[in-house]
This record gives structure tokens, sequence and C-alpha cells, in this order.
């Protein structure tokens, strides 16, 4: 609600606060010509939000005499989203925030977490980087989930918004300003530093190596039974390479800070004459890292939370971990050049590709072990399909956008 009504660019409107807000429903429901879900509720669609908030189903009567022309709209709203392809097409344009950007004359606060896969960092960094020059904006990147963060330990999030509208609201000249970056740093419990910007220029090159290798897409039918009812089992196969995958472990030899898109270049055939094609990006074994949900710290002890009551001091856990996600995508071999160039996939022809996946700020340090997995269907996110192809990869590399350390 808030990224819609700053590209009104109504007047009087003086600052929004956007947590996980929208840039292009399209980037919610869909990725790169993929129909995708929104992490955590897999086969949802837009028109699932359109029955939630419908408000007339509050009352049975008022429900009954509008019933016929709510789903008149309904059935129409089916038929526009195309769940048959997932391309880009005018639904989609005409609920796009990002084609309004300039408008927006407001200051803009965004928070954001770089483990929110419902909404995902995609939505700030377009919004971010599509903004006029002329306004101040800035944005909280931390290392949560789909969460809230004004009552954390570790940063007073609350009264630096109370700061803010005391000046624009209330014409308080309190003298505070704002960071453009607020970073939760990754690397230690507690830690948040300022940074210039979201999408650094400089570049380090990973190679991924000139072997063959095939990604088998069909799973039998107990696996597949099983991933369907528990797609937490199924990202745990995966990341302990228990799934029908390729995974690429790399040393990291220098410390260095990932911020922005990491890309992968890769060279891929299909068996079939269509493909999708997932990739995860995972910081590999063993230490302390942030956790993405919020835990109790301090029980009611925060007065004035939401609607005026106490409420608990929470914080992210920095605790021992096996491996951190640090970015992920989904692509349809189709939409291998961007997202409006629809191509066909030549069965058992090898195609040359780039590829960027989710943007995200991430720390990592000399010694740390970078973990690809490449696969094909993901149960969480993707359309679940069982048919019989396979996917063969042949050399690449992956492409850093970092910031000097």
């Amino acid at each position: 609600m808030s990224n819609a009504l700053a590209t009104t660019g109504v007047d009087g409107l003086e600052v929004v606060i956007a947590e996980a807000g929208i840039s292009s429903w399209y980037d919610y429901y869909r990725e790169n010509g993929l129909v995708t879900s929104p992490g955590g509720y897999p086969g949802e669609d837009l028109d699932s939000l359109t029955a939630l908030t419908y408000s007339r189903s509050l009352q049975a009567g008022d429900f009954l005499r509008q019933r016929a022309i709510y789903q008149a709209g309904f059935d129409a709203e089916g038929r526009s989203l195309d769940r048959a392809s997932g391309d880009y097409n005018q639904y989609w344009h005409d609920r796009n925030y990002l084609l309004h950007a300039k408008k927006v004359k407001c200051e803009v606060v965004f928070t954001h977490g770089s483990q929110d896969w419902n909404v995902k960092p995609i939505h700030v960094y377009h919004t971010f980087h599509a903004l006029p020059s002329s306004i101040n904006k800035h944005l909280f990147f931390h290392n949560g989930a789909h969460v809230y963060m004004n009552n954390w330990q570790s940063i007073d999030f609350r009264e630096a918004m109370n700061a803010l509208l005391s000046q624009k609201l209330l014409g308080h000249e309190n003298g505070y300003t704002l960071p453009t970056i607020v970073w939760q740093d990754n690397s230690s419990d507690q830690s948040w530093t300022t940074l210039e910007t979201f999408g650094s220029q400089d570049k380090l090159t990973l190679p991924l190596g000139s072997e063959e290798t095939t990604i088998d897409n069909h799973y039998t039918k107990e696996d597949f039974v099983r991933y369907g009812k528990s797609y937490s089992t199924f990202h745990a196969d995966l990341h302990a390479d228990k799934a029908n995958q390729v995974t690429i472990d790399i040393p990291i030899e220098e410390d260095f800070l990932l911020n922005g898109r990491a890309s992968l270049h890769l060279r891929v055939k299909s068996s079939v004459d269509k493909g999708l094609i997932s990739a995860q990006l995972l910081d590999f074994g063993s230490k302390k890292r942030l956790l993405p949900i919020p835990t109790l710290k301090s029980r009611l002890s925060l007065d004035n939370g939401r609607y005026h009551a106490q409420e608990n001091l929470t914080e992210l856990p920095f605790m021992d971990t096996p491996h951190r996600v640090v970015t992920k995508g989904h692509l349809n071999l189709q939409n291998r050049t961007d997202l409006l160039t629809i191509e066909d996939v030549p069965a058992d022809t090898w195609l040359d590709l780039d590829w960027e996946l989710q943007p995200t700020i991430y720390q990592f340090e000399k010694g740390d072990t970078l973990r690809l997995i490449l696969y094909t269907t993901d149960f969480e996110t993707t359309i679940r399909d069982k048919k019989k192809s396979s996917s063969c990869l042949c050399k690449g590399w992956v492409l850093f956008i970092m910031d000097k350390c």
C-alpha cells in the first residue's frame, strides 16, 4: 500500500514507510517467465488475494446480492493472470508500480529482509533504484525473513521513525537525518553499519568448471509425494546434496561483500523443447550465523507497541548453523534473454545464458565455502513437474557484484 500510494505523487504526502513492500505484482507471483509462488504459500496466485480481501464477503446478505458480479470479475481475473504461461502481459503491466516511480515526491523509508522469500528482495531493489534522484530514500536491510523489526534489541527502529515523523508531521526541527543504507552485518551479532548504495560496481568472477553434468527432473513417486507434502523436506535434502541437482563447492580466498545481484553464466541444454532451471547460493559449512526469525529477549518489556500495548523485545539469534541461503532464483529457458523475449528451446541444443539472481548484501570471509546448487523443480516455489526430462550443464561462471573490504 505504501509503494502504491507514493507512486500516485499525491500532494501533501510527506513520507512513506514501506515494510517489505511490493514493487510489481508480477515479481510476487511470477519469476523470469515462470509461474511461481511466494515463499511459504505454494499454489497461491493473485486471485487468492482477491478472494481474501473481498470485503463484501463479511456479511452474508451483501455477499449474496453481489455474488454474480463478483464471480464474473473473479473468473475474468483468473483468465487474465494466465497461469498457463507465466508470461508478462497487460494484466501484470497494469499492476507494476515501478512504471510510476518517477512520480514519487515524498521521502521514502524501506525495510526489507535478505531472507524474505515471500516478498523477495528484488522488490525493494527495483523500487530503490527506480525512484527519482531528487528525493531522500533510505533502506534498512536486515537479515530476517518476512518480519517486522520495530521491537528488535539491536536497533531502535521505532524511535528512528518517531523522530522522522515528528519532523514531517509535527514540524519539529530535531536535526535527525537517516543514512541511505542501514545494513545489518551478517558476520556478527547485533551489528549494523551504513552503506552508500544497494548494488556495487566492482566485480568478482569465480569459475564453475567445464565438466558436463546432468540434472534429472523426474523424481520417484515416493520422493515426489514426500516432497509435495513437505517442501521443507525437499529443501533439507537439496542443501545436503540429496535431491536431483548439481552441487559445486567453491572455496572463498578473500573477504568480500556481495552487494547487489550475483549473476550466473551457464551453458545448458534440455532433453525436451522446454525447461526451467533453479539455483541457490549458500554460505556452506558450520559457523555462527543470524537466523531469519526473531526470538524473545524480554517479555512485554516495551511500552507503546502495536495498538499502544506493551510488546516483547526480540532479536535475530546468532547461532551455529550448517549453512545459510544467500540468494536464489528461477528461470524459464524460454526467457533466457529477458522477460519480454520469448524464444524457442530446441531439444538437445546447447544454449548460453546470463542470469541474475535475487539481490542481497552479504559478507563473505576468507575460508568460507560458497555452495552453488543447480536444479529444476522447486517444490515450494515452481510448478511441480514430474514429467521425464533432464537438463545438461556444461561450464560457466558466477559473477559477484561486490564492495571491496
